[in-house]
């Protein structure tokens, strides 16, 4: 499969104004340049276009998951394919199952998600989801598999756990026995720490302190599992740490999918996608452990570096630490005014990270899209993948813009962001 490469030049600088009470990233002198590119087009109205990018070993090697979205979170027609000189060239597409599969006529949604390379183990590290809906509530069960060959083909997932329950059974897949404990959403990435371990946050984990837990359409719970690689098993032994929650008057579906970093000194943050609720705007919240994850301190709300408050969408955000830089950097959705749930998606921002508070710093919040006069209202800018480029060390995004075109949300090409630090 080709991609479709029309270049769009975005000028940041332009973005930029002195106006008084301007946001941030209208105000910032910014801190990198933009390009934009259309990388796959869509096929047909109501139909995104999706792009998944990551690389899956030493040197150079780049894998691509390609699919379509044309119902909400439900991935067909999929794909990966392989290059091993950083995208040059690619093998052909692959097929891949889609996201929705039947065990005695349920439907449940299976995939993989976040992957990284330990060149520790010499392996690929994957996490993928199983999620059912059933009851009322979303039962969600996170899992850890393997690849030798640099997620070409993965070991069967083993589910990852902190309380006692009994494995999956495709024949009985709505034991309650099964689905009652053990409840966890996969995180965005998988942090390979300093001191030689993985450590993978969950989101909608049991919260032992709230009462509503078995009612709560998402649970209020996170924690973090620590692994080992174990030479003579050849798999990676993970360890539960504690866990934390947070109030349903602070986010209405709780903790939900966490980017981990490794910050100066070893010290390990947590920052969580919340919702808003009656009484709270929608924010982003973090936890910081000073012992590798295990523990984490209480849940707070992420702000600015001189203590001032930002809203943000209930939408997917990642951190980043720069290779020539050093800096650790967030990207993500920061909205102008109060958002209501997922929505505005815009603008898409980078800041760096004050790695002493933790916070963002606010003179650097820098826009990388935002909606033009001509866009719809429900464009999103979310939802993206992202590399530092091996070789030119630029930042890549690849992101589907969901809204972008009038009538179905799903009409949505794929674009790469080529973002390059100043």
């Amino acid at each position: 499969m080709k991609c479709v490469k029309i270049l769009v030049a975005l000028s940041v600088s332009g973005l930029a104004t002195s106006a008084v009470g301007q946001p941030p990233w209208k105000e910032n002198r910014p801190i990198v340049s933009v390009k934009k590119e259309l990388y796959r087009k869509y096929p047909r109205e109501g139909q995104a276009a999706l792009v998944f990018v990551r690389y899956v070993g030493p040197e150079l090697r780049r894998m691509e998951t390609h699919g379509l979205e044309i119902r909400d979170d439900v991935h067909s027609s999929r794909g990966w394919r392989y290059s091993q000189d950083n995208g040059r060239t690619w093998t052909q597409l692959h097929p891949m199952p889609s996201t929705d599969v039947y065990y005695q006529g349920k439907e449940f949604w299976e995939g993989g998600g976040a992957a990284v390379y330990d060149p520790k183990s010499k392996v690929l590290v994957g996490v993928w989801l199983r999620q059912v809906a059933h009851g009322g509530v979303y039962n969600n069960f996170t899992y850890c598999r393997v690849s030798e060959d640099h997620g070409q083909t993965w070991t069967r997932p083993r589910q990852l756990r902190y309380e006692v329950g009994p494995d999956f059974d495709p024949e009985n897949p709505l034991n309650p026995a099964f689905l009652k404990p053990n409840q966890a959403y996969m995180g965005s990435n998988i942090l390979l720490h300093g001191n030689g371990t993985l450590i993978h946050a969950v989101a909608h984990a049991n919260a032992p302190g709230d009462p509503q837990n078995g009612k709560r359409v998402w649970k209020m719970g996170s924690l973090c599992f620590i692994g080992k690689w174990d030479p003579e098993k050849k798999d990676y032994q993970w360890t539960p740490g504690k866990r934390v929650e947070i109030s349903p008057d602070w986010s209405s579906r709780g903790l939900m999918e966490p980017e981990v970093a490794e910050l100066r000194g070893g010290r390990v943050l947590v920052i969580w996608r919340g919702s808003n609720t009656g009484t709270t705007p929608g924010r982003k919240w973090f936890a910081v452990s000073d012992d590798g994850g295990m523990t984490l301190s209480e849940v707070r709300e992420l702000k600015y570096d001189d203590g001032s408050r930002f809203y943000s969408p209930s939408s997917y955000h990642r951190m980043i630490r720069h290779s020539v830089t050093g800096k650790l950097y967030w990207v993500g959705n920061i909205c102008q005014s109060p958002p209501g749930g997922n929505s505005p998606r815009y603008p898409l921002v980078i800041a760096e990270v004050d790695e002493s508070v933790p916070a963002l710093r606010k003179r650097t919040v820098t826009a990388i899209d935002d909606r033009q006069p001509n866009q719809t209202p429900v464009i999103q800018f979310s939802n993206f993948s992202l590399l530092e480029d091996r070789q030119t060390h630029a930042l890549e995004l690849y992101l589907s813009c969901y809204g972008e075109f009038p009538g179905s949300v799903y009409t949505a090409n794929n674009y790469k962001y080529t973002v390059t630090l100043k």
